[in-house]
């Protein structure tokens, strides 16, 4: 994607992460990591005009990789020839559970964004469809490699195929994890004006799976409300295995239920075991 193309989704998220001095903690309702309990849980920054902003979460899954979502890396990876495009250059992490301009940051070597995401020629989504997001095909997983190990944090395991279906889902508690918008005190994503509450720091919520009127439950399973955006690609964990990825609200205010990618699922396995 050119960087003129993503000046308006730039622009959008610096004003839904408008700060306030209302008390925060990133995930609607969360808890912030004040005691580091997810260090391997990273905040994403992208690079725009010289200046860096949060927008998405991703989870090291390797000493030099980390697992996210596609749609939180496919306009990193245009062109190489072009240089409006925005290119591993301008992509950074921070483990730390309250990044800033003095923390320590893990710079990107390349992005393996799941193939078949990368081949949907205009791109996912209609509106806010989920059926038009979420359909078969739109496999909402990315690796990015580091140009180097991150010192001191232990990669965290992921599920190995079908593991959520050896669950009984509704009596397991689940955790997400993610450095996103607060709160909602006026407007919505979709308002011009909105004013919202985002302190840029880790946070994570207990939740519970919901399994009434599931959509694609072979990709996806459905949480409580929790994840709002920030949080996409950051990860729902399972007894400290990553068993899914932040991916879709049903709000525009972060008010519903979330749709989790499962990591488990054969798709996101595939993509896994070929390029992890």
């Amino acid at each position: 994607m050119h960087k003129s193309r993503v000046a308006a989704a730039v622009a959008a998220t610096a004003m839904l992460l408008l700060t306030t001095t209302v008390p925060a903690s990133a995930i609607i309702d969360g808890t912030t990591d004040t005691t580091n309990r997810f260090p391997n849980v990273g905040g994403l920054q992208l690079q725009f005009d010289g200046e860096w902003f949060d927008f998405c979460t991703g989870t090291l899954v390797a000493p030099d990789v980390v697992l996210t979502a596609a749609h939180c890396t496919d306009f990193f990876t245009g062109d190489v020839g072009d240089p409006d495009a925005l290119g591993p250059d301008d992509w950074r992490v921070s483990f730390e559970a309250d990044p800033d301009e003095n923390s320590t940051y893990y710079g990107a070597d390349h992005f393996v964004v799941h193939p078949d995401w990368l081949a949907t020629e205009v791109g996912p989504g209609g509106g806010n469809s989920k059926r038009s997001f979420l359909k078969p095909g739109l496999e909402d997983i990315a690796l990015v490699f580091l140009t180097e190990d991150v010192a001191n944090v232990t990669p965290a395991p992921v599920a190995d195929a079908g593991y959520l279906d050896g669950l009984d889902l509704t009596a397991e508690t689940f955790t997400v994890v993610g450095y996103g918008t607060d709160a909602y005190i006026t407007g919505s994503a979709a308002s011009p004006k909105a004013i919202t509450v985002y302190d840029g720091a880790r946070s994570y919520k207990d939740v519970t799976v919901i399994t009434k009127q599931d959509l694609f439950p072979d990709r996806f399973v459905k949480i409580t409300k929790s994840v709002c955006f920030g949080d996409s690609g950051g990860p729902l964990f399972h007894e400290g295995t990553v068993v899914a990825l932040n991916t879709w609200t049903f709000s525009y205010r972060c008010d519903g239920p979330n749709l989790e990618y499962r990591v488990d699922s054969a798709p996101a396995q595939s993509f896994l075991d070929a390029n992890l």
